[in-house]
């Protein structure tokens, strides 16, 4: 599609917003922005039209409405995500990875991967840099976490590889139900060409129903049975073949700590990697070395012999749960903030199973929390985190984690999953008693 000339309207003048309307301007196009915020319009290039206030512009009045992954919308002829808008130019082959856990740090292991392999990869799309941006950049492989508000009405995102991590209740204030938020990820899937690849989890039932019905070429990743084309676990060891042939072997001890928690996302990424053409040498090293994300499972200090842990990425129930069942020591949980429409029924079987020994529950979400939470554990109420840590060091034994998984997201007191980590790492190590082998 040709943009010279054609009048475009932007929907948000955020991260995403600002890299369509960069992107667009090379094109040819004449751009106007909505958000609802002024001050979010400034500094725009001064040819930009700016609109804002609670009034969102008619549709109709332009050729083309980009919309940011932010904006919930309904479909429309002329209206396309700012990932389509990128898919039209994009020059690279594409890796695109989605789930509803996970995403973050696979993308960043497919993307370390491939770069270890000597392509030039750019790495982007819900994390980092909006794809608009990475598009024009000279890359041989763009990787790409892809978000069910980036998939729901894309047309044009066409991934070389694909990938399809799981599917847990999240985001209900937007898709309403499972089926429709389970829907808007799998448009990954149907996009694809008859010569790409899928990668799936051959564990998740979401996946594999997916896989079943849309893979033009298939291969699965399993922590529980060897497979054909993918990757999996064998005699302690990762394994990644391709029709039965082992292209890679390596030993669980060789990966990080990171790397193996959980380990679902190393053999997606592996698989992935592999299939886009990665050396074994690249896979076996990045696995080896690979810290893992900020927020997400990091240590964080140890105070009076108490380990205290950042997973502020756990922003939804699924999440906290497999957080909570990683955890080896007794947990000292904390959890709460803004619920995103999610039950918070299976976070009490969690905590019976994860040993914790006092949930302290805190923000919007405190009291639903502490009535889902019931008799599976000792729960304690708070008003704000910065209670929640002071209450938790005096409640922690020596041995036990302090875990912040919040099963939430963070808006109701923090500006983002990565304020609410960074102000938890801050409160933990401002706490008495350091141990001289962690540092904050």
């Amino acid at each position: 599609m040709s943009y010279s000339g054609r009048q475009v309207l932007v929907l948000g003048a955020a991260r995403s917003g600002r890299a369509a309307v960069e992107l667009l301007l090379r094109a040819g196009a004449r751009v106007a922005v909505y958000d609802r915020k002024a001050a979010a319009l400034e500094g725009l290039d001064p040819s930009v039209e700016r609109v804002s206030g609670d009034a969102v512009p008619d549709f109709a009045g332009y050729d083309v409405v980009v919309a940011s992954p932010g904006f919930p919308t309904l479909a429309r002829e002329n209206l396309i995500p700012e990932v389509d808008l990128a898919a039209q130019f994009l020059d690279a082959k594409l890796v695109g990875i989605t789930g509803s856990n996970g995403k973050s740090t696979t993308t960043t292991l497919v993307g370390e991967i491939l770069a270890a392999s000597g392509f030039k990869t750019g790495v982007g799309g819900n994390i980092g840099t909006a794809l608009c941006a990475l598009v024009g950049q000279g890359y041989d492989w763009v990787v790409a976490e892809l978000s069910s508000f980036q998939l729901e009405h894309a047309r044009e995102l066409h991934a070389d590889v694909a990938v399809l991590l799981n599917l847990a209740p999240d985001h209900f204030d937007r898709h309403s139900t499972l089926e429709r938020y389970g829907a808007a990820k799998a448009r990954l899937a149907q996009l694809q060409r008859d010569d790409a690849w899928l990668v799936a989890n051959r564990e998740d039932a979401w996946a594999r129903s997916v896989a079943e019905e849309f893979a033009p070429n298939l291969a699965w990743f399993s922590t529980r049975a060897r497979v054909d084309t993918g990757a999996y676990l064998d005699d302690e060891s990762l394994v990644v073949a391709r029709k039965r042939d082992v292209r890679v072997r390596i030993p669980l001890a060789e990966l990080s700590s990171a790397a193996r928690r959980p380990i679902d996302n190393s053999l997606a990424a592996a698989s992935a990697a592999d299939l886009a053409g990665a050396s074994g040498d690249a896979i076996r090293a990045v696995l080896g070395r690979f810290e893992g994300l900020p927020h997400r499972v990091r240590d964080v200090c140890v105070r009076a012999g108490v380990r205290y842990v950042d997973d502020s990425k756990a922003t939804n129930p699924a999440a906290a749960v497999a957080s909570l069942l990683a955890q080896t020591a007794r947990v000292v949980w904390l959890a709460g903030g803004r619920n995103k429409g999610l039950d918070f029924a299976p976070l009490a079987d969690a905590a019976r199973r994860a040993r914790v020994r006092i949930a302290i529950v805190y923000g919007e979400s405190a009291l639903e929390l502490e009535r889902a939470l019931g008799s599976a554990c000792r729960v304690e109420r708070t008003g704000t985190l910065a209670d929640a840590v002071t209450f938790a060091a005096a409640s922690a034994r020596p041995g036990d984690v302090v875990l912040l998984a919040p099963a939430c997201a963070s808006f109701d007191q923090f500006k983002s999953f990565e304020d609410r980590g960074r102000q938890f790492a801050e409160l933990a190590c401002a706490l008495p008693g350091a141990s001289g082998d962690t540092e904050c």
